[in-house]
């Protein structure tokens, strides 16, 4: 019986371990921005905003930054709707579905509405998270933010 339990309990360990798809928080960015990092960076590696609504600002090359609203000085989330920037592992709009978990495995969280799936990762340390959202076997949007 000792044996038993100890089987099943090495077992929902393993399990839990096949589960769990935490990335190196580095891999949790786009374009080289990561959420978290100084919107003086953000702007060094994308150029200067084409506008800004509010707290977000909008690059020209398709991605949205929306600035930390009690640090102006951070990234709180990186956004992007149109091919053109990848993640650090070469993600980006776009891309077949089947990219996503090829690069990160299978996600933290799954959530599959009737016309769109999203995949959420997060990051080792849980301060950041990464997400994709899929619309017809395509990315169609790639977001990530603090949590």
């Amino acid at each position: 019986m000792k044996k038993l339990l100890a089987a099943v309990a090495a077992g929902m360990l393993l399990t839990g371990a096949v589960c769990f798809a935490a990335v190196p928080a580095d891999e949790v960015a786009i374009a080289g921005v990561a959420p978290g990092s100084s919107v003086e960076n953000a702007k060094s590696k994308l150029g200067e905003p084409t506008h800004t609504t509010g707290k977000k600002l909008y690059f020209a090359n398709g991605i949205m930054v929306e600035v930390a609203k009690y640090n102006p000085g951070m990234v709180e989330e990186i956004e992007i709707l149109s091919a053109g920037a990848a993640t650090p592992g070469g993600v980006q709009v776009g891309m077949a579905e089947s990219a996503i978990t090829e690069k990160y495995g299978q996600p933290d969280k799954l959530d599959r509405d009737y016309d769109d799936t999203e995949y959420t990762y997060y990051s080792h340390d849980y301060v950041r998270k990464m997400e994709f959202k899929v619309v017809g076997g395509k990315i169609v949007k790639i977001k990530c933010e603090m949590r």
